[in-house]
């Protein structure tokens, strides 16, 4: 092999990883198992619904525990008792995680699919299933474990293939319009490679004009862990173009980079955080220069601010990063946009006007985008984040990191504030240091132990009742208002909570701030706000 080949296959090697496929819902409706449950779609589209798992639960507080693409299979048991604003909060939590669909089997719990649930669904734009014959839930997810094992195996042979042919073009270094000719030829149809800003670079018919990108025919190209494109695929047979269009755009991105097609500034500003956030830049001079060749000149004497945007995991990223750039370009002015790993990042001068003027800018951004994502996806964004502001380019990994975590604390705890600063979730970013160890776990049953078995033995609200309290400045008047409660009811609850977790912990400082941690923590850890009502809980 060729010093060139080898360098080729170092920076984009075979893939030699599980393939990760996504099966259209139409296609699973099909399956025998899933057939006999007789479903009824009342919401979405089974053919534009792809399915990366299949799996069954009754928790209602699911949303959390999902990681996006399944298909949730349930009785309805968790929604037993919801009220038509908790079955929408139960969708709303689902589609903040990316689920492909919902499957509620009628006859258990309820007759029809709920009308609350269905008007979240619908403007979610989330599938939902009716499953009107009893099959055991086990048959239907090994069923669909088998037809998934047949696809990969299907998929990693064609793949192995397509790699191959499409890796060849680059080596024999034929340039960037053989190989979409190559791809055209492999998908048996045509292909379109179309930068980010709209541009046709390049065609396997010249002639011919792009076809609308949609989630089946394109897949974004990315460089530098940035999209610096689309890649459209326009083929009648289904399997040969979501084959190439499971390699072919990592090839595409190794031809520009071959080829030295960086210098487009989104493409660019994106390889450049992705460097700052891995601390690859060996000097401040240099990652200047990169910024001024990005289109940010990194002058002094204006305080610089990384911002993350947070948003539906369901939104396509090269969709949610050109509209952060556009939108940012608008607030900020001249700005650096880029993805790194799952998350949108731009940089740009803290406004004049300091905090109150950044929060401003902030909410707008956050109000603009959401608008924008419902309106074209019907998913939304969840915040936009703010780390601190740092007077030198060199610092800006710091600010990057800061704005990241609270894009992710953000999206855990599902709050959809427009603006938030790192310090608004400081106490939430003490607590992600600690939560996967022994010492938090310990100090949350210690502290919150009695009201939560409580709460789960009798169906009542302590734990509820107690972080409004506490939220209220201990105001009696006002956390009755804020519960629904008559004022004797929280008396009486007071009076439970301080039985529970002995002596008078409400009356001392210390043990208040105590209380007041383990809450916070234990949103965290579960994704659900300590005041939420749950709907198995009684009044």
């Amino acid at each position: 092999m060729s010093r060139d080949a080898a360098s080729l296959l170092t920076i984009c090697p075979l893939p030699r990883q599980r393939v990760r496929v996504l099966v259209p819902l139409s296609q699973v409706l099909t399956l025998p198992e899933v057939a006999a449950t007789s479903p009824v779609v009342l919401t979405g589209d089974p053919d534009r619904t792809p399915v990366r798992w299949v799996h069954s639960s009754e928790v209602f507080e699911m949303g959390p525990l999902l990681s996006g693409g399944e298909l949730l299979l349930t009785t309805g048991l968790g929604l037993r008792g919801a009220t038509s604003a908790a079955q929408e909060r139960y969708v709303e939590a689902l589609a903040d995680a990316g689920l492909a669909a919902l499957a509620l089997e009628l006859g258990r719990t309820f007759s029809e699919v709920p009308e609350g649930l269905l008007r979240a669904a619908a403007r979610r734009r989330l599938t939902v299933l009716a499953l009107r014959e009893v099959v055991p839930f086990a048959v239907v997810v090994e069923a669909f474990h088998r037809l998934l094992m047949n696809q990969e195996l299907a998929g990693l042979l064609r793949g192995e293939r397509i790699w191959r042919e499409l890796t060849a073009v680059v080596l024999d270094r034929s340039g960037l319009h053989a190989l979409v000719r190559r791809i055209a030829d492999l998908a048996a149809g045509d292909a379109y490679l179309v930068a980010r800003d709209g541009r046709l670079v390049a065609a396997s018919r010249p002639d011919a004009l792009a076809p609308p990108a949609t989630d089946e025919n394109s897949r974004p190209v990315e460089v530098g862990s940035t999209a610096w494109g689309t890649l459209v695929v326009d083929a009648r047979r289904g399997h040969l173009r979501r084959a190439v269009l499971a390699r072919a755009p990592q090839v595409v991105a190794l031809e520009l980079s071959r080829a030295n097609s960086t210098q487009d500034r989104i493409a660019m500003a994106g390889a450049l955080l992705y460097d700052l956030v891995r601390d690859r830049l060996p000097s401040d001079d240099e990652l200047r220069a990169r910024c001024e060749l990005a289109g940010f000149p990194a002058a002094r004497g204006r305080p610089l601010v990384a911002i993350s945007v947070a948003g539906d995991r369901r939104v396509q990223r090269a969709l949610l990063s050109s509209s952060t750039l556009r939108t940012c370009t608008e607030l900020f002015g001249a700005c650096l946009v880029g993805e790194v790993d799952d998350d949108v990042v731009m940089v740009a001068r803290v406004p004049r006007g300091g905090e109150a003027a950044l929060r401003r800018l902030l909410g707008q951004l956050s109000q603009r985008l959401s608008e924008l994502m419902e309106r074209t996806t019907g998913h939304s964004v969840v915040a936009a984040t703010a780390g601190s502001a740092v007077e030198d380019v060199g610092d800006l990994a710091r600010s990057i990191a800061e704005a990241r975590e609270v894009a992710a604390i953000a999206r855990r705890l599902g709050t959809r504030r427009g603006a938030m600063l790192a310090r608004d979730l400081g106490i939430y970013r003490l607590l992600v240091q600690l939560q996967s160890g022994p010492e938090l776990s310990g100090f949350l049953r210690d502290e919150l132990g009695p009201l939560l078995d409580h709460d789960a033995a009798h169906g009542t609200e302590l734990l509820a009742t107690l972080d409004a309290y506490l939220r209220h400045g201990l105001g009696k008047t006002e956390t009755a208002g804020a519960l629904g409660i008559r004022r004797q009811t929280l008396y009486n609850r007071l009076v439970r909570i301080k039985e529970l977790l002995g002596g008078d912990p409400l009356a001392d400082y210390e043990r208040r701030t105590a209380l007041s941690v383990a809450l916070h923590a234990w949103q965290l850890r579960t994704g659900l706000h300590p005041g939420q009502r749950l709907p198995s809980a009684t009044p």
